[in-house]
């Protein structure tokens, strides 16, 4: 990451904002040196928009106190006329001094690797991941311990991207595979703190594993969540009703209509909705008003004599518990699916909601009672509120 103005100069590929690495613990012209070795080296230049855009416009050179914007080397040193002296006493295959000793560039002798997909495979073939660190050490102190096994390239410090501080763990580049895999095999410890070591392919794999499995629990939670809804709707729901409303009647002529039970009936209380399949000798006559209308109305229609519907003598009864609950379930699943085939056949002529065929406005009603037949499955009728 450019730790100046805002300007980016990171690892992208790896995803992770990343800091430049300082010097090993030599002089300071060496560590001043390695620090623009770091700026123009192959991992950062290839993926540095800013250094790449100054170096179009003079043919790859960089002013030297456009460098010092560079938090790093600045702490190291601000002046461009000691930044120039460091530059000339130390060689170096990866930068050069202009002869005016004012701006530096990457070594025209010494051109970038191709910026390719299969190039970064090799930086990371040769990157160990690091975890375990404690949130206040530097880069320094990291630089420091990673030294031990090998020569350092790089060091990434990942950083939690909200508050800029370091999470714990680093990607750190060896020149060689060699080295990368002598540091990750190496258990010597960071002070007392033991780390958790692995290459860098290993661990995108391991991440990448972890990535899959958590977005499939997520769709399963979400197949889960949905499954549940879909189980709630389809829970029967309570049955609320008022209690005593419905008479079961038997031993009806075969050839009885809805509308002759209606009729015998009505005089006795107000019959609100009749069940009765064609050339069935049973009934379910549903009152209205206040709880135990049924019972009220067959004891007033057995007053005098048992009521007759011709010839037959009619048996009766109040529903009562399982019996009468089903009734009212049955009442409300039909009740609801009638409404739902109401919305979805509303609107435009023709068809379902239009106004041909034999349910145009004006015609008998199919269940309303009438003589000239029957439905041929079990159907709630109400004159009322139908």
């Amino acid at each position: 990451m450019r730790d100046a103005g805002g300007k980016i100069s990171i690892y992208e590929f790896l995803g992770y904002n990343m800091v430049e690495i300082s010097g090993q613990e030599n002089g300071v012209n060496e560590q001043i040196v390695h620090q623009l070795e770091y700026y123009f080296g192959n991992i950062n230049l290839p993926r540095d928009k800013f250094l790449q855009d100054k170096m179009k416009a003079d043919d790859g050179w960089i002013p030297i106190p456009v460098m010092i914007t560079f938090n790093r080397l600045k702490l190291l040193c601000d002046d461009p006329e000691k930044i120039a002296d460091a530059v000339a006493a130390v060689p170096s295959d990866i930068i050069q001094l202009s002869e005016d000793k004012k701006r530096i560039r990457r070594n025209i002798s010494n051109s970038l690797p191709e910026n390719s997909l299969e190039y970064w495979q090799k930086i990371k073939n040769r990157t160990v991941y690091m975890k375990g660190f404690p949130v206040d050490t530097n880069l320094d102190e990291i630089m420091k311990f990673a030294s031990q096994f090998g020569n350092t390239e790089n060091v990434l410090m990942r950083r939690i991207k909200t508050e800029r501080t370091f999470k714990g763990s680093c990607f750190v580049t060896y020149k060689t595979r060699e080295e990368a895999e002598i540091a990750q095999k190496s258990d010597v410890k960071f002070g007392e703190v033991e780390l958790t070591k692995m290459m860098q392919e290993d661990y995108w794999t391991m991440k990448q594993k972890e990535t899959k499995e958590a977005k499939a629990a997520a769709q399963a939670a979400k197949r889960a969540k949905a499954d549940e809804e879909q189980a709630v709707k389809k829970a029967p729901k309570p049955v609320h009703f008022e209690k005593g409303l419905v008479l079961a009647i038997s031993n009806l002529p075969e050839e009885t209509t809805i509308s002759k039970i209606k009729d015998l009936l009505a005089s006795f209380g107000p019959v609100g909705y009749v069940v009765h399949e064609a050339g069935s000798k049973e009934a379910q006559i549903r009152f209205h008003g206040e709880a135990d209308g049924a019972k009220k109305a067959w004891e007033k229609a057995n007053e005098s004599s048992k009521l007759k519907m011709g010839e037959n003598e009619l048996e009766g009864r109040v529903l009562e518990g399982d019996e009468e609950e089903k009734y009212w379930s049955d009442f409300n699943e039909q009740k609801a699916r009638r409404n739902e085939s109401s919305r979805g056949g509303r609107g435009g002529r023709g068809g379902r909601g239009g106004r041909g065929g034999k349910n145009f406005r004006g015609g008998k009603r199919r269940n309303d009672g009438g003589d000239g037949g029957h439905p041929k499955k079990k159907i709630f009728v109400d004159e009322k509120e139908g």
